[in-house]
């Protein structure tokens, strides 16, 4: 059986500081894509996802996922959302944080082939 993701309530008001940072995340993001640095490209893909979703939850449920592991993050997102394209968006997220590990704490490079669009491409 699948536990239910931790989670907290979160004033609506609290959409704009998530939302302006997954948008600082994806400037970043593109102008490390545009400069060459793809595990910088790949770090900020990462937490602009993250942020996006927690302004999208926050903003259409109050919620907020506080579990330590970010694969909570995205079951929350496809628990509260049902329709098909929202469905999709979750698995999208799914796909990003899948990479995490790989992008911020393998020893190997994040290459240039890794990079587009299977991570970057982090609109949700």
């Amino acid at each position: 059986m699948t536990r239910e993701p931790q989670t907290r309530k979160v004033d609506r008001s609290t959409v704009r500081v998530f939302w302006n940072r997954s948008l600082q995340c994806r400037l970043m993001m593109e102008q490390a894509l545009a400069g060459g640095k793809w595990e910088a490209a790949g770090v900020n893909a990462v937490h602009a996802a993250i942020a996006g979703n927690d302004a999208v939850l926050a903003a259409l449920r109050g919620l907020k996922s506080v579990s330590a592991d970010h694969h909570d993050a995205a079951r929350l997102f496809l628990s509260q959302f049902t329709d098909e394209d929202a469905q999709k968006a979750g698995k999208r997220l799914s796909v990003i944080l899948a990479k995490k590990s790989r992008v911020e704490y393998d020893e190997k490079r994040f290459t240039e082939k890794e990079a587009p669009p299977g991570i970057c491409a982090t609109r949700f």
